[in-house]
């Protein structure tokens, strides 16, 4: 059975640009969901400032994916800029910048292995 898998836009896009892709995985039988990003949601990442915003909405949609599918792996999908800050999100350290911390309630580094 394929790994129930999470979409995350690339930078200043939002989820429906993505609802295509998300629709042909689930054709293919794919447990697939976008993360619920709208284009303002990208605003206060503006000029450097942090992405911490937008790691907890892709920690939500990974964990209801998880928990909706009962298991304890994803793939996670990340278009353009969205790659990098999953990458950020996978991290083994917490992200920091500007004073504004992910703390070790948004990443699953320590719980879960994502593809």
């Amino acid at each position: 059975m394929p790994l129930p898998t999470v979409i995350l836009p690339g930078y200043f896009a939002s989820a429906s640009e993505y609802r295509d892709l998300e629709q042909s995985l689930q054709q293919l039988g794919i447990a697939a969901t976008t993360v619920p990003i709208r284009q303002q949601d990208w605003f206060p990442t503006l000029g450097g400032r942090s992405v911490v915003p937008i790691l907890r909405k892709i920690d939500q949609a990974v964990k209801q994916q998880l928990e909706k599918n009962n298991t304890s792996q994803i793939n996670l999908i990340g278009h353009s800029a969205g790659g990098w800050i999953a990458r950020i999100y996978l991290g083994e350290k917490p992200y920091t910048i500007h004073g504004d911390v992910s703390d070790d309630s948004v990443g699953l580094w320590n719980e879960h292995s994502i593809t």
